[in-house]
């Protein structure tokens, strides 16, 4: 510590200097007045061409992408702070993504450089809150969309008995039955949203939140069957379970109302997207060597293109658009699955044959009370 009424040397200075910009968060430059680096923070690597020492080398060299450099070159023509935003395509892991930077740059004075200026560069990542925001506009315009549909019919309906023969009974009857059914797709679109809406405010440190217990995967699924019943029934369609020997068990420790609501979406899911009768569905679950778990939907069905994969998981995102009139979903079932997997620590992923399969498996991290390991299937 300096003593009492004594400068502190141009070491410390340098040293406080360093520390409060490597934990301000966003990526900081300062260089002289020929925009040679002679300060970068860690949080401005990922917008360095390679991975070279900056320090030393001039900005161009250092910035992923032209347009920065002439924000600074500006400020050091003119003299004044200029900020900008800028949306740049950065290559990480060899592939290519897209971020939006607000760039700030100031000019500074450096005692001892020969000039005495130079220039402070801050460049501040906005590339979560842009996409979250997005998401937020996506998810208001297709819940719009959606809400819209049955309240339009339900809305005609009642105008038609209003305004026609409600003495007509044929006419009566075949109006309540329309307004029901789309009375109740009404109510499954406000809960699923509800659902979502639920999910997206659970952070990782309300995760245990969730209400946890220890429950059978199998007594799950033969719930949720019951409740399907009359759809299978309908598609003439087979559900077949696999799941571990009685002595090995198929419990499982998480949260039994958002499980029911996994199976749930996933096995109608298969059931609608699929009009031939015949359906084959299995449904299955197997403890892995690390002490995990896996849990899969498969079904022998029409499929998913490969080009559909990446988004099956998307709000509001549908297949078949071809039939989306036949088939009345809501469009957030498969999200909801992603939602509560990830809530319990686990990843889902798709993959199909179009024309043959189809399986979605869910992979659950080790828990101290999952049972003994089996094989794989």
């Amino acid at each position: 510590m300096a003593d009492a009424g004594r400068a502190p040397e141009a070491g410390w200075w340098s040293d406080m200097l360093s520390s409060l910009l490597e934990g301000m968060g966003d990526a900081c430059l300062v260089t002289d007045d020929r925009l040679v680096v002679l300060f970068a923070n860690a949080e401005a690597a990922d917008l360095f061409r390679s991975p070279l020492r900056p320090v030393g080398r001039r900005l161009f060299e250092v910035l992923a992408d032209h347009r920065l450099t002439e924000v600074a070159e500006r400020c050091r023509r003119e003299q004044v702070p200029v900020e900008q935003s800028l949306q740049i395509v950065v290559h990480q892991g060899g592939h290519e993504r897209k971020k939006y930077l607000v760039v700030s740059a100031a000019p500074i004075r450096l005692p001892g450089a020969p000039s005495g200026h130079g220039l402070r560069l801050i460049i501040r990542d906005e590339t979560q809150q842009r996409e979250t925001e997005q998401i937020r506009k996506d998810f208001v315009a297709n819940a719009s969309h959606e809400l819209r549909t049955p309240l339009s019919i339900i809305n005609g309906y009642l105008e038609n008995l209003v305004e026609g023969d409600i003495d007509d009974p044929v006419m009566v009857q075949r109006s309540l039955l329309t307004m029901q059914k789309h009375s109740l797709r009404l109510a499954r679109i406000v809960e699923d949203m509800l659902t979502i809406s639920r999910f997206e405010s659970v952070g990782e440190e309300e995760a245990a939140d969730l209400k946890r217990s220890s429950f059978s995967v199998e007594e799950c699924v033969k719930d949720v069957l019951d409740r399907l019943h009359p759809v299978i029934q309908e598609k003439r369609a087979r559900v077949e379970m696999e799941f571990p020997p009685a002595e090995v068990g198929s419990r499982l420790a998480g949260d039994r109302f958002y499980w029911d609501q996994v199976f749930f979406n996933l096995i109608e899911n298969a059931l609608k997207e699929n009009q031939q009768p015949g359906l084959v569905i299995g449904v299955g679950m197997c403890h892995r060597p690390d002490g995990g778990c896996e849990l899969w939907v498969r079904d022998n069905g029409v499929g998913i293109p490969r080009a559909d994969l990446p988004f099956v998981f998307k709000r509001f995102y549908r297949v078949a658009k071809h039939h989306s009139q036949e088939i009345k979903g809501t469009g957030l079932g498969l999200s909801i699955v992603r939602r509560a997997v990830e809530a319990h620590g686990g990843e889902i992923s798709v993959d199909s044959t179009p024309g043959l399969r189809t399986q979605f498996t869910i992979t659950l991290p080790p828990a101290p009370a999952l049972p003994p390991v089996c094989s794989e299937p």
